[in-house]
């Protein structure tokens, strides 16, 4: 699989063709569930039943479509699936709730007749809620699985391209200096694993000997990449981690974001979800 490929959205949930599918499936489990149980009043509609929950079931059909089609190209940023939060997730599954209810609340009224009419709009919000719960569970656990999928893959398809052995670079030497100079670190580039921080201060992770050293220096990520800027390997991926990449030796993916793998190190390096996968790919050749 190639990384143009990768880049592709995983076909399970954003071709256009699924994107329906899915829709349509938790449509006509609203309109089943209606049709079968008949809650909220519904047993005592005698006229025209199955037409009228299909008219719920239109309604929320549609107001899928546009959450798929239509609100991704006018909120691009939001919608973007390398940025996605479970907090958007939950504002977004919100609004297509306020949108259901209000629309399924408009039609009762108009088309629901005087048994109908009893139920006000507070009423159709707890209908919604409790028609589409498990539903809605679904749908995050699919967008979950997509995402995790699909980090996996880009993840594994990078590892792949990272030489299982690395280039010397000791000849090249790295000074990390304290905010105040008065600490400085003086290593080999090849020896310097990642920096994290930690509150005023950063620790620095480096080998010594073949085993994994570490030194409290007083400074901030900020000031200490501009240290290391002139090195093309040594990376911010995250606002509290700067990497050697020439130490990285696997990189791994999951619903949230892609995590760094370094040789003898107890903990892996999480990478920012705004931090371009361009440079994860060149830096793995």
């Amino acid at each position: 699989m190639t990384k143009k490929q990768l880049d592709k959205p995983f076909p399970a949930i954003e071709g256009k063709k699924h994107k329906i599918v899915v829709s349509f499936l938790f449509s006509l489990s609203v309109f089943l569930f209606l049709l079968i149980f008949q809650p909220f009043g519904l047993d005592d509609i005698q006229y025209n039943k199955p037409i009228y929950i299909s008219g719920f079931f239109l309604i929320t059909f549609i107001t899928l479509l546009i959450r798929f089609f239509i609100a991704p190209v006018i909120f691009k940023k939001f919608h973007n699936a390398d940025n996605w939060t479970v907090k958007k997730g939950l504002i977004s599954i919100f609004f297509v709730i306020i949108t259901i209810t209000i629309f399924n609340w408009i039609y009762n009224f108009l088309v629901g007749g005087e048994i109908a009419r009893q139920y006000n709009l507070f009423s159709f919000f707890f209908f919604t809620i409790s028609v589409g719960f498990f539903p809605t569970v679904f749908f995050v656990l699919l967008v979950e699985k997509y995402l995790s999928k699909k980090h996996t893959e880009i993840a594994q398809s990078i590892t792949q391209k990272i030489p299982l052995e690395k280039n010397s670079q000791k000849s090249k030497i790295v000074n990390i200096l304290s905010e105040n100079k008065n600490e400085e670190i003086h290593i080999e580039l090849n020896q310097l694993i990642c920096i994290k921080s930690e509150s005023n201060y950063a620790v620095v992770y480096f080998y010594e000997n073949d085993k994994v050293s570490k030194q409290l220096i007083r400074n901030s990520l900020t000031k200490l990449m501009q240290q290391l800027i002139i090195f093309d390997n040594i990376k911010r991926c995250h606002r509290s981690y700067i990497v050697n990449f020439s130490n990285v030796v696997e990189i791994s993916g999951n619903a949230r974001n892609y995590n760094l793998h370094i040789k003898n190190l107890d903990f892996s390096v999480p990478v920012s979800r705004n931090f371009p996968k361009s440079i994860l790919d060149k830096h793995s050749n």
